[in-house]
């Protein structure tokens, strides 16, 4: 190898080294959050450098969304299981009732759209979600469940279907329930309570 060579070679190797450093405490500056490499390059390049902090407001909860239906004759909310009503990948949380109540929990419409499809179908009969097919439902109470996720080493269970009885009321947000009108108007009767 020539001398010239040799020292293109050492010049090149020394603008490598330097590269690696700056990109190194690129990735550092971006995961302590002082946000100066977003400030400082363009977004393009920033992009490169935000390995460090893929995660840093991971889920401490595993999500599931719920339904009652209000029992017209009982004056009463019972778990109302959608399985049937949403059948592709029924009992995943990749089914459709998960996915529309994760992308359109806050779009009312969509909600009152959802809402009045619950309550037809099970109205209309023929199928098993945990309310008796001769009692009508006059709405339905959508909630997501909070589940946490244990620490990490501890054993984790595998996901199962309980009723929603059976977790703790801090683990429920109610999200959307049908209108008190609403309800008196489908069930008949003036409802006067939801709760």
């Amino acid at each position: 190898m020539s001398p010239r060579t040799a020292a293109w070679r050492a010049r090149g190797r020394l603008a490598l080294e330097i590269l690696a450093a700056i990109y190194l405490a690129g990735v550092w500056l971006d995961g302590t959050g002082t946000g100066i490499p977003e400030r400082v390059l363009p977004r393009a390049l920033s992009y490169f450098l935000q390995v460090a902090a893929l995660f840093p407001t991971a889920a401490v909860a595993s999500i599931d969304y719920r339904a009652e239906g209000f029992v017209c004759q009982e004056g009463q909310w019972r778990e109302l299981d959608t399985r049937p009503y949403f059948p592709i990948d029924a009992n995943d949380k990749e089914n459709r009732f998960s996915r529309v109540m994760h992308f359109f929990r806050d779009n009312r419409k969509t909600m009152n759209a959802l809402d009045a499809y619950l309550v037809e179908r099970h109205d209309a009969g023929g199928n098993e979600d945990g309310i008796a097919a001769d009692r009508s439902i006059g709405g339905v109470r959508l909630s997501s469940l909070r589940i946490p996720i244990p620490p990490p080493g501890s054993v984790i269970e595998r996901p199962s279907r309980r009723p929603l009885a059976s977790y703790p009321e801090e683990q429920r947000k109610i999200f959307y329930h049908t209108t008190r009108s609403k309800l008196s108007e489908r069930c008949g009767t003036d409802v006067e309570s939801t709760k």
